[in-house]
């Protein structure tokens, strides 16, 4: 749920004069292999509080090889032991303990601290205490969940510890990570991702603040079953009713001035609604491309609200949202500004119940939102729905939706967007990605880093980087992160990229491509292991691919295309692009060359 508190970010380390335990008091929580403290819970603890007390104890587990013990006491009273406790969330029995008010239900913020020998980590019962255990393990042991089949729980003999006062809360409410990678929901769950499309259902502990649907128009209104009998609840384009033309151009909207159209809608919302009640946000939004309707009474609409296509849009969403309010008071209507729809209307607001999803597909991605001429409009679109909305829901994009697997150089504006967004009313991000499968770009490390952002907008980017450069390649790190750095200085003040880059744009060169087979070829020689090498070469794949593009007939008889068609082959990575490129296009391509 959208809360009356919006989330900024807190990171606060509390040391001297607010510690509980004595001054220099050493304590003890592990020593060769053993243990005396246990881990409570309450029997009246939420789910996600009972997965994040054993996901304590297995991590703890594996840093120390002690099996800390698991107890549930009852919220009446807690019950009276030798051993010192480490507890893990927040009930009536603590409050004489810590002297602190107990958290709203959905607080994601927390805190965790030691009383004496005690531990303390809790917060709102939904996510709040999960991510406060979550960074616990983050924070004071190294822990690192890099991505869903690699994580590190460095091995310790020996723990001690004087004072833990720490607390955050996070910088976006919503945290949507579209990735392939990041919709594995324990993965979510330990990094602290919270939002979610309902096209990608994931039962992910704590749950999820949900996103219904997008692009519905035909969703609640199907040419199929309505366009023979009525094509007046159709787009006039042109003097004609047009519907589901298989011609792409010819696609058309809802005539959103028709009463029937609204009636309609209004309806299938409120049914979808009661068929689905867990999400946050249901979407009355446009379809996926042009082609408004151009009748008399929809232009009527449309110049009244300042001649943007978005004023008849709100218009017709907020009589939405009015009437869905009467059942449901804690939902929200979402809708696009989006192509067509993105620069905000004249004398209309969005209600108090509806939410803009903002989306700079037209941006460049060279550039931070602010310091780019060619993003100025997008800035003024924004700053002109700040001015009118609620609340903003921003759909962004990361990466080559082109070409995956192609190198891209726009990591340098993921924290300024993140913090532009975050600055401008955005309850909610959602950063897609190479959302399909496996194999994008530095898929691991864009969504682990972006995880990062999103929790915490202004956190270090250098040093999350190089942690996972060493964390997640081992020696060969070095070499990935030189690699990494030569892709990232293709762009200068005057490139302008977007989410469609080719492999014949100026940025690349021969020589960049051979630059970075060299320093590539250096990381498989360090590769420790053969898990380690088929990491090294899944993030060499892309500049491979790169060559493959630019030169076929070359790449094709030095042995570039066989290695990387092995290294697709071996990891089972078949999509290259979002649309109209797989692994056998692309060896038609090759193959084809002359």
């Amino acid at each position: 749920m959208f809360r009356k508190n919006i989330y900024t970010t807190v990171i606060v380390y509390l040391v001297s004069s607010c510690c509980f335990s004595q001054v220099n008091e050493v304590f003890t929580l592990f020593s060769d292999k053993k243990t005396d403290y246990v881990i409570y819970v309450s029997k009246d603890a939420s789910e996600s509080e009972l997965w994040a007390a054993k996901e304590l104890k297995y991590w703890l587990k594996e840093i120390s090889k002690v099996d800390f013990e698991i107890i549930q006491y009852s919220a009446s009273e807690i019950p009276s032991v030798q051993k010192p406790i480490i507890y893990v969330g927040f009930n009536e029995a603590l409050k004489d303990k810590t002297n602190m008010p107990e958290p709203k239900y959905h607080d994601e913020s927390f805190r965790y601290f030691n009383k004496g020998p005690e531990i303390y980590i809790y917060g709102g019962k939904s996510r709040g205490t999960m991510y406060g255990v979550m960074t616990f393990l983050e924070n004071e042991f190294g822990c690192r969940w890099y991505t869903p089949t690699v994580a590190k729980a460095p091995f310790r003999e020996k723990y001690t510890f004087t004072t833990f006062n720490h607390k955050e809360a996070p910088g976006v409410q919503v945290r949507n990570n579209f990735f392939y990678t990041a919709f594995d929901p324990v993965w979510a769950a330990r990094n602290k991702m919270n939002g979610r499309l309902s096209s990608n259902p994931i039962d992910q502990p704590g749950g999820c603040e949900s996103y219904w649907g997008v692009h519905t128009f035909y969703q609640f209104i199907p040419p199929d079953e309505f366009f023979n009998e009525h094509p007046e609840y159709f787009s006039l384009i042109n003097g004609v009713r047009t519907a589901n033309n298989p011609n792409w151009g010819n696609r058309g909207q809802l005539c959103l001035s028709n009463p029937d159209v609204l009636r309609i809608v209004t309806e299938r919302v409120k049914k979808a609604m009661r068929e689905n009640p867990d999400h946050l946000i249901y979407s009355v939004s446009q379809n996926d491309w042009s082609n408004p309707c151009q009748c008399d009474k929809c232009e009527e609409l449309v110049r009244k609200y300042g001649g943007k296509q978005s004023g008849i849009l709100i218009w017709f969403v907020n009589q939405v949202a009015e009437v869905i309010e009467k059942e449901f008071p804690d939902k929200y209507i979402g809708t696009l500004a989006y192509q067509y729809t993105r620069s905000a209307p004249q004398n209309i607001k969005p209600r108090r119940n509806v939410v803009i999803r903002l989306c700079p597909i037209e941006a460049c991605v060279a550039h931070p939102l602010e310091t780019c001429p060619h993003n100025k409009a997008f800035l003024r679109d924004m700053k002109d729905w700040v001015s009118i909305s609620p609340k903003l829901y921003i759909w962004d994009y990361v990466v080559n939706f082109a070409r995956y697997i192609m190198p891209y150089p726009n990591f340098s504006v993921l924290q300024p967007n993140i913090k532009t967004f975050a600055k401008n009313k955005a309850i909610g991000i959602m950063e897609q990605g190479s959302y399909q499968a496996r194999g994008g770009e530095f898929q691991e490390l864009k969504s682990y880093l972006i995880s990062r952002l999103l929790w915490n907008p202004d956190c270090n980017v250098v040093e999350i980087i190089d942690d996972f450069m060493y964390g997640y390649y081992g020696r060969s790190g070095q070499y990935i992160r030189q690699y990494f750095d030569l892709v990232q200085s293709l762009v200068n003040p005057d490139t302008h990229i977007f989410i469609g880059l080719e492999a014949d744009n100026p940025i690349f060169s021969d020589d960049f491509v051979r630059q970075s087979i060299k320093i590539l070829t250096k990381a498989i020689k360090v590769a420790d292991n053969d898990i380690l090498l088929k990491r090294v070469e899944l993030a060499m794949a892309p500049v491979l691919y790169l060559k493959c593009r630019r030169t076929p007939v070359v790449a094709r008889n030095d042995g570039t295309f066989n290695k990387f068609l092995k290294i697709m082959e071996e990891e089972k990575i078949d999509i290259l692009a979002e649309y109209d490129e797989n692994l056998d296009t692309f060896k038609e391509y090759v193959l084809s060359a002359r």
